[in-house]
């Protein structure tokens, strides 16, 4: 089994997940150009990470997919509230709740920041995107600084493939100017994350750490 991904992206997301379920695994960092490649496109046709490779070929991609792909592989790592059979309908209804938020809400809230060349040609209309874009992002990070209140975990005292999703958007969040300064939960989160041992490799393995 392999994960494609490239450094820093939403792709530290499943690599940590693998890493909390004990999972055997090769690594395989991308270039932004081979993802266009159509040997790589047979992999994922959209062209983007994290795509996981299995054994008998074919590949989960989209990151969503992947993380649950390893919760429900590994079930004993019980990341996955719900995929193992434990009927916890609560749980499982609020990992599908905030991995659509994530990936529909605050995912795409960094893309203009990061990626601005997408979205405007000359420098003033990049400066107007990126302004936008921060904003959005502080509502976003916002509302999950909120629900952390009190929590260790994203479901409270039981971590789930949440976690490392939200530990790329305080990753993210690290290259900006403010950084998580006006987050403190956030920010704890992320020391928290950090301190753990299957995040450390994770991040070590991406030339991160």
């Amino acid at each position: 089994m392999k994960l494609h991904y490239f450094q820093a992206s939403c792709a530290l997301a499943p690599h940590i997940a693998l890493e909390w379920a004990g999972a055997d695994y090769d690594l395989s960092e991308m270039k932004r150009s081979e993802t266009r490649a159509p040997e790589f496109l047979e992999k994922n046709p959209a062209g983007k990470v994290p795509v996981l490779e299995l054994d008998d070929g074919s590949c989960v991609s989209q990151v969503n997919a992947v993380l649950q792909y390893i919760a429900e592989t590994w079930p004993d790592a019980g990341l996955g509230p719900g995929s193992n059979g434990d009927g916890n309908t609560e749980n499982r209804h609020a990992v599908q709740r905030w991995l659509s938020h994530f990936n529909g809400d605050v995912h795409t809230s960094f893309t203009p920041y990061f990626m601005t060349h997408r979205f405007a040609d000359s420098d003033g209309a990049r400066a107007e995107v990126k302004a936008h874009a921060a904003e959005e992002i502080a509502f976003q990070l916002g509302v999950i600084e909120d629900h952390m209140a009190g929590r260790d975990w994203m479901l409270g005292e039981t971590r789930s493939i949440l976690d490392p999703y939200l530990f790329v958007f305080t990753v993210w969040a690290g290259f900006m100017p403010d950084r998580l300064n006006a987050f403190p939960n956030l920010k704890a989160f992320n020391k928290r994350m950090k301190d753990d041992p299957g995040v450390h490799n994770a991040l070590k393995m991406q030339g991160m750490a």
